[in-house]
């Protein structure tokens, strides 16, 4: 069977098995998003434009952020009780091509919350989001790393990451604290995806591209390595 049938026969797969866990997932994504645009303003009754594009920015990333580092995570913990990821390294399929196959159903889910997050804060801030051309490749190269991410976590290490400049700028950051988020890619991933859905704002450069696209090769090799294991 080539590797492309076995992609998609693996996608299937895959959203055939989550079947009760997506709509609920979409579902969350969503409402998750909601809370972020809607919620945090309430905290804080007068906010200045910039501000609010951080937040309304934030509330994408937060969404596949929260999907790649949390779900998955818990999903390949599961496959490992329920004895799916044996059955599945016992397939005579490359296991990079069940790889990909889950982390396509993993971007499907997310997509509608952060569509859904970008509509409602531009309805409720009247935002002028001038969306780039770029968001596409932001927003798949942000669910593939923190996919990656979260897989690598699941089987090799728990990552823990609290006081992340997404909602807030770098600069109000401890400069250590600072540091450490210029080689991790959270502070990347809020960057791309504000950069993308407020260029005018929030000017990108190459550099969190280069960064997201760096961990995303290399969390997705462990991935990879681990699910190519046999024991």
């Amino acid at each position: 069977m080539s590797p492309f049938r076995s992609y998609a026969l693996l996608v299937r797969w895959t959203a055939l098995r989550e079947k009760t866990f997506l709509p609920f997932a979409v579902l969350i994504q969503g409402l998750f998003s909601l809370g972020i645009v809607i919620g945090y303003p309430l905290l804080f009754p007068q906010i200045d434009p910039r501000t609010i594009l951080f937040i309304a920015t934030a509330a994408p990333s937060i969404t596949l952020i929260t999907m790649g580092l949390v779900a998955v995570p818990q999903q390949v913990a599961q496959a490992r009780t329920e004895g799916t990821l044996d059955y599945m390294r016992a397939l005579p399929i490359p296991r990079v091509v069940y790889l990909l196959a889950d982390l396509t159903v993993q971007l499907l889910v997310v997509l509608p919350g952060v569509v859904f997050g970008v509509l409602v804060a531009t309805w409720r801030f009247n935002l002028p989001i001038e969306v780039s051309p770029l968001v596409v490749p932001a927003v798949i190269l942000v669910v593939l790393t923190a996919t990656s991410v979260g897989y690598a976590m699941a089987s090799l290490l728990v990552l823990v990451f609290m006081f992340s400049p997404l909602q807030f700028p770098a600069d109000r950051l401890p400069d250590w604290l600072a540091a450490i988020h210029r080689v991790l890619p959270i502070q990347a991933m809020g960057e791309v995806m504000r950069g993308t859905l407020a260029p005018t704002q929030f000017p990108v450069s190459a550099g969190p591209f280069v960064l997201l696209g760096t961990w995303c090769a290399i969390t997705f090799a462990i991935s990879w390595r681990v699910l190519a294991r046999r024991t």
